[in-house]
């Protein structure tokens, strides 16, 4: 009877500890909300409706008289709209060179999955479940998991495009897209494949994804766009999108400096000479564009 108790009590355990590790993980991928940005005007915080859920986005009107149209910036996976650094730059300075910007939430990096004991498998303790070495490191996804993610990712990405209507409308104009590092690549594959609207001008820096089946397809999927595609590379970008760097622009159309150029940042991202280079390389590229 006191095995049997004890067997009754194990389980329950099991149970409460599964059901604590579940809030924990919703917990961890807590979702940015319009009061994670209460330090900013409460005009510029805006809610987009992606999958059934509000999520922030960040609107600043366009200053002076030029107006150009509205540039949507898209920071890497998991950061904040306002991300410090170039990207919160980009979101200020724009409007002082004709250009309204919309901050959108990036879709989120996906914490590696927690494997829980099945209170079936309790009375199994010791038979081997897994084929992998004991000396192997244990994958954070599988294969199937990647691409789960990767099309949860693209889905939120398309979701929050397809809304940006409702927010820009009263921003007439040309339509600029500023992307960053995996959210850059995601931005590629759905041009590629007409996912989302074609901006009329596309920007991307650092870009790469963490896959590296797809990152070996980002030169060519690049290349494919007949949207005009200012490529930026920082030296501190990650190790992928170095590694894509020489074939993007091998592949780029050539001789045809409305269509791609790619342009080699002297120094680091994260530093402020560097953010203000950025702005400048931006605006030459639209006035190049924008040039008969």
């Amino acid at each position: 009877m006191a095995r049997y108790y004890c067997g009754r009590c194990a389980l329950i355990y099991i149970a409460l500890s599964t059901l604590c590790l579940a809030k924990a993980i919703a917990q961890d991928s807590n979702e940015l909300t319009v009061a994670d940005y209460h330090y900013l005007p409460a005009t510029e915080v805006k809610t987009l409706q992606v999958e059934g859920q509000p999520v922030p986005a960040l609107l600043r009107p366009w200053l002076g008289k030029k107006h150009l149209g509205l540039a949507i910036i898209v920071a890497d996976f998991s950061a904040r709209a306002d991300e410090a650094g170039v990207t919160n730059y980009l979101r200020q300075q724009l409007n002082h060179s004709g250009w309204a910007t919309l901050a959108l939430t990036p879709p989120s990096l996906n914490s590696p999955p927690y494997f829980v004991t099945k209170a079936d498998d309790i009375n199994q303790a010791g038979k081997q479940t897994s084929s992998q070495a004991a000396d192997q490191e244990t994958a954070d996804f599988s294969p199937q998991q990647l691409a789960d993610n990767h099309q949860q990712q693209q889905k939120f990405l398309q979701d929050s495009m397809m809304q940006l209507d409702s927010l820009g409308k009263a921003f007439s104009g040309k339509r600029m897209l500023i992307t960053f590092g995996q959210s850059a690549n995601l931005a590629v594959e759905l041009l590629a494949k007409q996912g989302i609207p074609a901006p009329e001008i596309l920007v991307v820096v650092n870009p790469y994804s963490d896959i590296e089946s797809i990152n070996n397809q980002l030169a060519a999927k690049l290349a494919t766009l007949t949207t005009p595609v200012l490529d930026l590379q920082s030296q501190d970008g990650s190790a992928a999108s170095i590694a894509t760097q020489a074939q993007r622009l091998t592949l780029a159309p050539a001789n045809a400096p409305k269509r791609y150029s790619q342009q080699v940042l002297a120094l680091d991202l994260s530093l402020k000479v560097t953010w203000e280079n950025s702005l400048k390389l931006i605006e030459g590229f639209v006035r190049r564009i924008n040039s008969n």
